[in-house]
Protein backbone atom coordinates (compact mmCIF):
# COMPACT_ATOMS: atom_id res chain seq x y z
CA UNK A 1 0.00 0.00 0.00
CA UNK A 2 1.26 3.64 -0.86
CA UNK A 3 1.59 5.43 2.69
CA UNK A 4 1.68 8.55 0.92
CA UNK A 5 -2.41 7.74 0.10
CA UNK A 6 -2.69 7.05 4.04
CA UNK A 7 -5.21 9.28 5.67
CA UNK A 8 -4.19 10.84 9.14
CA UNK A 9 -6.86 12.25 11.29
CA UNK A 10 -8.35 12.82 14.61
CA UNK A 11 -9.96 10.24 16.95
CA UNK A 12 -13.42 10.23 16.20
CA UNK A 13 -16.52 7.96 18.30
CA UNK A 14 -16.84 6.29 15.45
CA UNK A 15 -13.90 5.02 15.66
CA UNK A 16 -13.80 3.14 18.73
CA UNK A 17 -14.63 -0.71 17.30
CA UNK A 18 -12.06 -0.25 14.73
CA UNK A 19 -9.55 0.83 17.04
CA UNK A 20 -9.95 -2.09 20.04
CA UNK A 21 -9.92 -4.79 16.47
CA UNK A 22 -6.49 -3.16 15.92
CA UNK A 23 -5.12 -2.78 19.72
CA UNK A 24 -6.27 -6.75 19.75
CA UNK A 25 -4.65 -7.50 16.16
CA UNK A 26 -1.33 -5.74 17.51
CA UNK A 27 -1.59 -7.63 20.97
CA UNK A 28 -1.63 -10.88 19.38
CA UNK A 29 0.96 -10.32 17.02
CA UNK A 30 2.93 -9.21 19.73
CA UNK A 31 2.37 -12.47 21.67
CA UNK A 32 -0.56 -11.23 24.25
CA UNK A 33 -3.98 -12.57 24.42
CA UNK A 34 -6.08 -9.97 22.57
CA UNK A 35 -9.09 -9.24 25.13
CA UNK A 36 -9.77 -6.11 24.41
CA UNK A 37 -13.55 -4.57 24.48
CA UNK A 38 -15.49 -1.33 22.74
CA UNK A 39 -16.56 -0.82 25.76
CA UNK A 40 -12.94 -0.21 27.36
CA UNK A 41 -11.11 1.87 24.78
CA UNK A 42 -14.32 3.80 24.99
CA UNK A 43 -14.39 3.78 29.13
CA UNK A 44 -10.14 4.82 28.52
CA UNK A 45 -10.91 7.47 25.46
CA UNK A 46 -13.61 9.39 27.61
CA UNK A 47 -11.82 9.13 31.15
CA UNK A 48 -8.14 10.03 30.05
CA UNK A 49 -7.86 11.72 26.80
CA UNK A 50 -8.68 14.99 27.19
CA UNK A 51 -9.47 16.25 23.64
CA UNK A 52 -9.81 13.77 21.02
CA UNK A 53 -9.22 15.40 17.90
CA UNK A 54 -5.78 16.66 19.45
CA UNK A 55 -4.75 13.54 21.77
CA UNK A 56 -5.47 10.39 19.68
CA UNK A 57 -5.10 9.85 15.69
CA UNK A 58 -6.03 7.69 13.50
CA UNK A 59 -4.25 6.36 10.15
CA UNK A 60 -7.03 4.86 7.46
CA UNK A 61 -6.21 3.18 4.11
CA UNK A 62 -8.29 4.95 0.94
CA UNK A 63 -11.24 2.45 1.40
CA UNK A 64 -11.29 3.45 4.75
CA UNK A 65 -9.70 0.47 6.90
CA UNK A 66 -7.76 1.61 10.06
CA UNK A 67 -4.27 0.99 9.92
CA UNK A 68 -3.04 2.58 13.09
CA UNK A 69 -3.88 4.39 16.24
CA UNK A 70 -1.60 6.20 18.62
CA UNK A 71 -3.32 8.01 22.04
CA UNK A 72 -2.03 10.38 24.61
CA UNK A 73 -3.35 10.04 27.61
CA UNK A 74 -2.77 13.08 30.07
CA UNK A 75 -2.49 12.73 34.02
CA UNK A 76 -5.55 13.37 36.17
CA UNK A 77 -5.66 16.60 38.49
CA UNK A 78 -2.41 16.34 40.28
CA UNK A 79 -0.89 13.64 38.29
CA UNK A 80 2.26 13.33 36.72
CA UNK A 81 2.61 10.24 34.52
CA UNK A 82 1.36 10.76 30.43
CA UNK A 83 0.39 7.35 29.08
CA UNK A 84 0.84 6.70 25.10
CA UNK A 85 -0.89 3.98 23.71
CA UNK A 86 -0.78 2.89 19.84
CA UNK A 87 -0.93 0.09 17.62
CA UNK A 88 -0.01 -0.54 13.73
CA UNK A 89 -1.41 -3.61 11.71
CA UNK A 90 1.17 -5.95 11.48
CA UNK A 91 1.33 -6.06 7.89
CA UNK A 92 1.97 -2.13 7.55
CA UNK A 93 4.92 -2.07 9.84
CA UNK A 94 8.46 -1.38 8.52
CA UNK A 95 7.13 1.02 6.29
CA UNK A 96 7.82 4.52 9.21
CA UNK A 97 4.27 4.48 10.37
CA UNK A 98 4.71 3.91 13.80
CA UNK A 99 7.97 5.94 13.82
CA UNK A 100 5.99 9.08 12.69
CA UNK A 101 2.72 8.72 15.40
CA UNK A 102 5.57 7.32 18.24
CA UNK A 103 7.12 10.97 17.24
CA UNK A 104 4.03 12.77 17.10
CA UNK A 105 3.15 11.29 20.16
CA UNK A 106 6.06 12.26 21.97
CA UNK A 107 5.52 16.24 20.94
CA UNK A 108 2.09 16.21 22.01
CA UNK A 109 3.18 14.89 25.41
CA UNK A 110 5.89 17.43 25.61
CA UNK A 111 2.77 20.11 24.79
CA UNK A 112 0.28 18.94 26.95
CA UNK A 113 3.57 18.97 30.29
CA UNK A 114 4.35 22.73 29.03
CA UNK A 115 0.75 24.00 29.00
CA UNK A 116 -0.08 22.26 32.06
CA UNK A 117 2.30 21.88 34.82
CA UNK A 118 6.11 22.97 33.12
CA UNK A 119 7.05 23.38 36.81
CA UNK A 120 6.75 19.92 37.57
CA UNK A 121 7.96 17.32 36.97
CA UNK A 122 6.49 14.23 34.63
CA UNK A 123 7.13 11.00 32.64
CA UNK A 124 6.12 9.29 29.74
CA UNK A 125 5.02 6.12 29.52
CA UNK A 126 4.70 3.54 26.88
CA UNK A 127 4.13 -0.16 27.50
CA UNK A 128 4.21 -3.18 25.18
CA UNK A 129 5.07 -7.01 25.60
CA UNK A 130 8.57 -8.17 26.45
CA UNK A 131 8.88 -9.82 23.46
CA UNK A 132 7.48 -7.45 20.72
CA UNK A 133 11.14 -6.74 19.24
CA UNK A 134 9.92 -4.55 16.70
CA UNK A 135 8.18 -2.29 19.16
CA UNK A 136 10.59 -2.19 21.48
CA UNK A 137 13.26 -1.09 18.76
CA UNK A 138 11.53 1.69 17.74
CA UNK A 139 11.01 3.11 21.58
CA UNK A 140 14.94 2.62 21.75
CA UNK A 141 15.70 4.64 19.11
CA UNK A 142 13.22 7.34 19.89
CA UNK A 143 15.21 7.96 23.68
CA UNK A 144 13.15 5.63 26.01
CA UNK A 145 14.57 3.25 28.13
CA UNK A 146 12.95 0.19 30.18
CA UNK A 147 11.64 1.42 33.72
CA UNK A 148 9.54 -1.93 34.78
CA UNK A 149 8.54 -5.25 34.00
CA UNK A 150 4.84 -6.82 34.16
CA UNK A 151 3.59 -10.47 34.38
CA UNK A 152 0.76 -11.45 32.52
CA UNK A 153 -0.89 -14.38 34.46
CA UNK A 154 -3.76 -17.23 34.03
CA UNK A 155 -5.89 -19.18 36.25
CA UNK A 156 -7.76 -21.85 35.64
CA UNK A 157 -11.70 -21.84 37.47
CA UNK A 158 -12.38 -25.18 37.08
CA UNK A 159 -10.39 -26.44 39.60
CA UNK A 160 -9.98 -22.80 41.86
CA UNK A 161 -8.54 -23.09 45.04
CA UNK A 162 -10.48 -22.79 48.20
CA UNK A 163 -8.22 -20.06 50.28
CA UNK A 164 -10.73 -19.10 53.53
CA UNK A 165 -12.24 -15.51 54.26
CA UNK A 166 -9.47 -13.93 57.00
CA UNK A 167 -11.39 -14.37 60.58
CA UNK A 168 -13.69 -11.41 61.70
CA UNK A 169 -14.13 -10.25 57.56
CA UNK A 170 -17.18 -11.04 55.05
CA UNK A 171 -16.54 -10.58 51.32
CA UNK A 172 -19.46 -10.11 49.05
CA UNK A 173 -20.54 -9.76 45.83
CA UNK A 174 -19.89 -6.47 44.63
CA UNK A 175 -23.26 -3.96 44.91
CA UNK A 176 -23.89 -0.93 43.81
CA UNK A 177 -24.35 1.89 46.46
CA UNK A 178 -21.10 1.80 48.08
CA UNK A 179 -18.80 3.23 45.18
CA UNK A 180 -17.69 6.25 46.75
CA UNK A 181 -16.30 4.20 49.51
CA UNK A 182 -14.97 1.93 46.78
CA UNK A 183 -12.97 4.72 45.09
CA UNK A 184 -11.60 5.81 48.49
CA UNK A 185 -10.48 2.08 49.33
CA UNK A 186 -8.66 2.09 45.99
CA UNK A 187 -6.83 4.93 46.04
CA UNK A 188 -5.59 4.25 49.50
CA UNK A 189 -4.56 0.77 48.58
CA UNK A 190 -3.27 2.27 45.66
CA UNK A 191 -1.00 4.91 46.92
CA UNK A 192 2.25 2.69 47.16
CA UNK A 193 2.15 1.36 43.85
CA UNK A 194 4.21 2.57 41.32
CA UNK A 195 3.75 4.91 38.92
CA UNK A 196 0.17 5.18 40.33
CA UNK A 197 -1.87 8.04 40.05
CA UNK A 198 -5.11 9.20 41.90
CA UNK A 199 -8.18 9.84 39.73
CA UNK A 200 -11.16 11.35 40.37
CA UNK A 201 -14.00 9.73 41.30
CA UNK A 202 -16.13 10.45 38.13
CA UNK A 203 -13.28 9.21 36.14
CA UNK A 204 -12.49 6.65 38.35
CA UNK A 205 -16.15 5.36 38.31
CA UNK A 206 -16.27 5.35 34.16
CA UNK A 207 -13.14 3.45 34.22
CA UNK A 208 -14.51 0.67 36.48
CA UNK A 209 -17.93 -0.09 38.21
CA UNK A 210 -19.49 1.91 35.49
CA UNK A 211 -17.60 0.65 32.62
CA UNK A 212 -19.63 -1.66 30.41
CA UNK A 213 -17.20 -4.49 30.38
CA UNK A 214 -17.43 -4.72 33.97
CA UNK A 215 -19.08 -8.12 35.34
CA UNK A 216 -20.66 -7.17 39.06
CA UNK A 217 -21.58 -10.77 39.66
CA UNK A 218 -17.73 -11.66 38.94
CA UNK A 219 -16.41 -9.10 41.43
CA UNK A 220 -16.00 -9.11 44.85
CA UNK A 221 -15.87 -6.39 48.00
CA UNK A 222 -14.54 -7.50 51.20
CA UNK A 223 -15.81 -5.60 54.82
CA UNK A 224 -14.43 -5.37 58.48
CA UNK A 225 -17.99 -4.69 59.94
CA UNK A 226 -18.57 -1.80 57.72
CA UNK A 227 -15.61 -0.62 56.30
CA UNK A 228 -14.00 -2.04 53.12
CA UNK A 229 -11.04 -3.90 53.83
CA UNK A 230 -10.23 -4.88 49.96
CA UNK A 231 -12.04 -5.82 46.54
CA UNK A 232 -11.45 -7.46 43.26
CA UNK A 233 -13.05 -5.73 40.37
CA UNK A 234 -13.65 -8.01 37.09
CA UNK A 235 -14.29 -7.26 33.70
CA UNK A 236 -15.49 -9.39 30.62
CA UNK A 237 -13.00 -10.01 27.78
CA UNK A 238 -13.44 -9.99 24.60
CA UNK A 239 -12.78 -14.03 24.85
CA UNK A 240 -16.55 -15.24 26.27
CA UNK A 241 -14.80 -17.87 28.28
CA UNK A 242 -12.13 -15.32 29.87
CA UNK A 243 -12.50 -12.52 32.73
CA UNK A 244 -9.99 -10.07 33.07
CA UNK A 245 -9.54 -8.84 36.71
CA UNK A 246 -8.87 -5.54 36.27
CA UNK A 247 -7.92 -4.29 39.87
CA UNK A 248 -7.23 -6.41 42.73
CA UNK A 249 -6.99 -4.19 46.12
CA UNK A 250 -5.87 -4.63 49.91
CA UNK A 251 -6.13 -1.41 52.03
CA UNK A 252 -2.77 -1.40 54.41
CA UNK A 253 -4.28 -2.52 57.36
CA UNK A 254 -5.79 -5.67 56.35
CA UNK A 255 -2.92 -7.08 54.11
CA UNK A 256 -0.51 -9.98 55.05
CA UNK A 257 -3.88 -11.72 56.39
CA UNK A 258 -4.53 -13.64 52.83
CA UNK A 259 -7.36 -11.74 52.22
CA UNK A 260 -6.77 -11.21 48.23
CA UNK A 261 -5.90 -14.70 47.99
CA UNK A 262 -9.32 -15.26 49.77
CA UNK A 263 -11.66 -12.98 46.75
CA UNK A 264 -9.71 -14.04 44.22
CA UNK A 265 -10.31 -17.80 44.91
CA UNK A 266 -14.29 -16.73 45.68
CA UNK A 267 -14.33 -14.63 42.11
CA UNK A 268 -12.85 -18.22 40.37
CA UNK A 269 -15.68 -20.66 41.69
CA UNK A 270 -18.00 -17.62 40.32
CA UNK A 271 -16.83 -17.58 37.16
CA UNK A 272 -17.37 -21.17 36.03
CA UNK A 273 -21.22 -21.20 36.66
CA UNK A 274 -21.30 -17.71 34.69
CA UNK A 275 -19.21 -19.87 31.60
CA UNK A 276 -15.97 -18.19 31.86
CA UNK A 277 -13.82 -20.97 32.66
CA UNK A 278 -10.48 -18.03 32.41
CA UNK A 279 -8.88 -15.54 34.73
CA UNK A 280 -6.97 -13.44 34.06
CA UNK A 281 -5.16 -10.26 35.17
CA UNK A 282 -1.75 -8.36 34.84
CA UNK A 283 1.16 -7.60 37.62
CA UNK A 284 4.00 -5.17 38.56
CA UNK A 285 7.02 -8.08 38.80
CA UNK A 286 8.40 -6.36 42.27
CA UNK A 287 5.16 -5.30 43.37
CA UNK A 288 5.64 -4.00 47.43
CA UNK A 289 2.67 -6.11 48.16
CA UNK A 290 4.26 -9.66 47.17
CA UNK A 291 1.17 -10.06 45.05
CA UNK A 292 2.94 -11.79 42.12
CA UNK A 293 3.04 -14.39 45.47
CA UNK A 294 -0.16 -14.50 46.26
CA UNK A 295 -1.88 -14.93 42.42
CA UNK A 296 0.38 -17.80 41.98
CA UNK A 297 -1.26 -19.07 45.47
CA UNK A 298 -4.48 -18.92 44.16
CA UNK A 299 -2.92 -20.72 41.11
CA UNK A 300 -2.49 -18.09 38.54
CA UNK A 301 0.65 -18.48 36.53
CA UNK A 302 2.87 -16.38 34.25
CA UNK A 303 2.17 -16.62 30.73
CA UNK A 304 3.75 -13.43 29.29
CA UNK A 305 5.87 -10.60 30.57
CA UNK A 306 5.07 -6.60 29.48
CA UNK A 307 7.43 -3.74 29.98
CA UNK A 308 7.20 -0.05 30.55
CA UNK A 309 9.97 1.87 28.48
CA UNK A 310 9.61 5.71 29.72
CA UNK A 311 11.45 8.99 29.19
CA UNK A 312 11.24 11.99 31.71
CA UNK A 313 9.72 15.20 30.83
CA UNK A 314 11.65 17.47 33.63
CA UNK A 315 10.67 20.71 35.20
CA UNK A 316 11.04 23.83 32.71
CA UNK A 317 14.31 25.92 34.46
CA UNK A 318 13.10 28.94 36.95
CA UNK A 319 14.83 32.31 35.80
CA UNK A 320 16.04 34.55 38.21
CA UNK A 321 15.02 38.07 38.54
CA UNK A 322 17.68 39.73 37.61
CA UNK A 323 18.59 41.34 40.99
CA UNK A 324 21.77 41.15 43.15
Amino acid sequence: MDVARLTDRGYTEADAAGATALFNVAESHAGGHPGWTVPEVRAMLASMVRDHDRDARVVVSPDGDMVAVAVVASPPEGGFRIDLMGAVRPDRRGRGIGRDLLGWQLRRAREIHRDTAPECDWVIHVATNAEDTDTLRLYRRAGLAPVRYWFDMEATADRPATVPVPDGLRVTEYRPGRDRDLHAAHTEAFADHWGSQARTYPDWESLTVRNESFAPALSRVAYDGDQIAGYVLAYLDDDPTRVYIGQVGVRRAWRRRGLAAAMLSQALRAAVPAGRHTLALSVDADSPTGAVGVYGRVGFTVQTRGVTYAIDLPAAPTTGSGQD
